[in-house]
């Protein structure tokens, strides 16, 4: 029998016990299961936390344009249908649309609450953002609307977290106003009314409470502005879009633009995301390091048992590295024979949760009402790798006081 084909006999046979102190095998198969319980949760843990955090950039995604291109200072731009065309000439840029945002408010019937205002160009806005397709109630319409009063008045799009928390629907009548005054002699914010068109709800929270669309004219109007104040891109890959709105702006010449994508606006965001996903797989891999505490108890305990044998095997010309060797693969073993079976049963589950759904949250607390999943092959290399090596790391100890054991004395010692 070959070296390597004995240690390897001789690591399983040892693996089985004895029946008087099976208890060693139990200890051995608790391990296994703890490695395949810890790899298991790993996975699925992650998978959820990547789902989560898919299903958000989605949403902002669909919300926010890839990127947007501005001027320095909050200048505005006066020419901005010829810089929309210049813009859309870049072969990596698949949409374009101007752009004006400020701070106001909105009343109706002596309820007030702040919102961010987005003028747009409802013709060109679904070339960059899926907004219009988060309409739930109305359609996107920004053009003059006639109200329930009978009155017509220009459109504006609400979320549904504005429209119920202050009880207005679509064709009612909301009192906009700005923060931005016509100028030092006249402080006033300036006031609009207008007729709801429509109810969008994207799923996340704070887009659904805090912003309102109108039309480009409109914003002008209330912003006192002559131009826009960016250009929103839609770019070929949402996930290089800090590189192509460089790639645009130095297009463009540089100086006065700017460029901001939408990574970098939510930078914050996906920062704690991250941080979240770090923690994660810190604190659910010391289940796994509980199992490896496991694989040295049961170690030492075969390592007494196996004492007699030991020294046979040294006396028989068995080398300390191969003694070594033999309780080594031990737990080598049990951490691939846990790893992969976890892994396995965490992939299935994600699987069959992606493909069937099975597994529901609440609605109400949450802007799904299934729980997403996503697996990543990087996840699972990582994964499966640390419990590997967590299981290879218990062995060390125990193999080496095994391998230390001098053959005289563990015989007589039997």
């Amino acid at each position: 029998m070959k070296k390597g084909k004995m240690e390897l006999f001789v690591a399983l046979r040892y693996m089985r016990g004895k029946r008087k102190i099976g208890f060693v095998s139990w200890i051995t198969y608790i391990s296994t299961a703890g490695v395949c319980l810890g790899t298991f949760v790993l996975i699925m843990a992650l998978s959820i936390a990547n789902g989560f955090e898919k299903e958000v950039r989605d949403r902002i995604m669909g919300t926010l344009a890839h990127a947007r291109i501005s001027q320095y200072h909050n200048y505005q731009i006066v020419e901005h249908e010829a810089l929309r065309e210049l813009i859309l000439q870049h072969p990596q840029v698949i949409g374009a649309s101007p752009l004006i945002t400020g701070k106001g408010g909105v009343e109706h019937d002596q309820n007030q609450e702040g919102v961010m205002i987005n003028g747009v160009d409802p013709k060109l806005e679904p070339t960059v953002t899926d907004v219009h397709k988060a309409i739930i109630h109305g359609d996107f319409n920004l053009d003059t609307i006639k109200s329930v009063r009978g009155r017509e008045f220009p459109g504006i799009l609400i979320g549904k977290g504005l429209s119920d928390k202050m009880g207005v629907r679509e064709k009612d009548e909301l009192v906009l106003y700005s923060l931005a005054a016509d100028d030092e002699l006249n402080p006033v914010p300036k006031m609009g009314r207008f007729t709801i068109a429509g109810i969008f709800e994207t799923g996340m929270y704070e887009y659904d409470l805090n912003l309102v669309y109108i039309s480009i004219a409109s914003a002008q109007n209330m912003l006192n502005l002559n131009g826009v104040e960016a250009i929103q891109i839609k770019t070929t890959d949402p996930f290089k879009a800090d590189r192509i709105a460089s790639s645009v702006r130095e297009s463009l010449g540089g100086y006065p633009y700017k460029a901001l994508d939408w990574q970098t606006q939510n930078r914050s965001l996906f920062q704690w995301m991250k941080l979240e996903r770090i923690i994660i797989y810190i604190v659910i891999s010391l289940i796994i390091v509980v199992a490896a505490f496991n694989i040295i108890s049961s170690l030492i305990m075969m390592i007494l048992d196996k004492r007699r044998e030991i020294g046979i095997l040294m006396s028989m010309g068995a080398s300390s590295g191969a003694v070594m060797r033999v309780f080594m693969i031990n737990g080598i073993v049990v951490g691939f024979i846990g790893s992969t079976i976890g892994t396995i049963m965490g992939v299935a589950l994600s699987y069959a949760q992606y493909r069937w759904q099975f597994i529901p949250i609440p609605g109400d607390l949450y802007f799904i009402t299934k729980l997403p999943v996503q697996v990543m092959t990087t996840d699972l290399i990582i994964i499966y790798l640390t419990a590997n090596l967590i299981c290879w790391l218990a062995t060390i100890y125990p193999a080496r006081q095994a391998a230390a054991l001098l053959p005289a004395e563990s015989i007589r010692y039997e």
